[in-house]
């Protein structure tokens, strides 16, 4: 007698899956949640979906997930270590191309110094220093002032609520961060402590010269809760 064996399909619960089943499970909806985390709806609609694409930086989801799952009664390590394994399932893994063979003989050719390419070398290095010199002058005219900043290099997220903002620009610029004033010295160099909220916070850092314009940088910070 020949056995008929019947496939089954294994389901696989995401984290989006698991916060969903147990919010319905409890009769809660996404806005109630919103409003006691101060996460948004539709940041919220996205964790539940998986579409972590659509989402800040993984240092804010990992901020959500904690308080979702904290609101939930959930065990919040399990859950941050799930994100953590789909996050690793889901991405791309890196391609590097094959050494071509041709490219590696010619590096293995010793190269000469000559008199003769010694002379093109300086002169390549004469007009490069003019060229960059003129496009100095063009940039100062053409473009708005630049802004290097220092600190916070990068969006994350802090338990403290105050935080250090510092860089440089152009010093006959006048200098910006949400709309207050920040003294910039001979060089061009500024430094300010900001007050921040619990949650999302946004860091506008404006530079404006004396023709008008001006550049803009933008950085979030999370505020988390101890």
């Amino acid at each position: 007698m020949i056995g008929v064996f019947k496939t089954k399909e294994i389901e696989t619960k995401t984290v989006g899956d698991e916060l969903r089943n147990v919010r319905e499970s409890k009769k809660i909806t996404l806005q109630q949640i919103s409003d006691k985390t101060k996460i948004p709806v539709i940041y919220l609609e996205n964790l539940e979906d998986g579409n972590y694409e659509k989402l800040p930086a993984d240092v804010y989801i990992t901020a959500y997930l904690k308080k979702y799952a904290k609101l939930l009664k959930l065990d919040s390590d399990k859950i941050l270590e799930q994100f953590k394994r789909e996050r690793n399932l889901t991405s791309n893994s890196m391609h590097y191309p094959k050494k071509d063979k041709h490219f590696l003989s010619i590096m293995k050719k010793p190269f000469l110094v000559t008199p003769k390419k010694l002379t093109l070398i300086f002169a390549i290095l004469i007009i490069c220093l003019i060229f960059g010199f003129f496009w100095h002058q063009v940039s100062y005219l053409l473009y708005p002032p630049f802004i290097k900043l220092e600190k916070p290099a990068s969006n994350f997220s802090i338990t403290d609520y105050a935080i250090e903002v510092a860089g440089q620009t152009e010093p006959s610029a006048s200098l910006t961060i949400n709309g207050r004033e920040v003294s910039v010295n001979e060089e061009g160099y500024f430094n300010s402590i900001i007050t921040l909220d619990s949650g999302l916070n946004m860091l506008t850092i404006e530079a404006k010269d004396r023709f008008g314009r001006t550049s803009t940088l933008i950085r979030k910070i999370m505020v988390i809760e101890k």
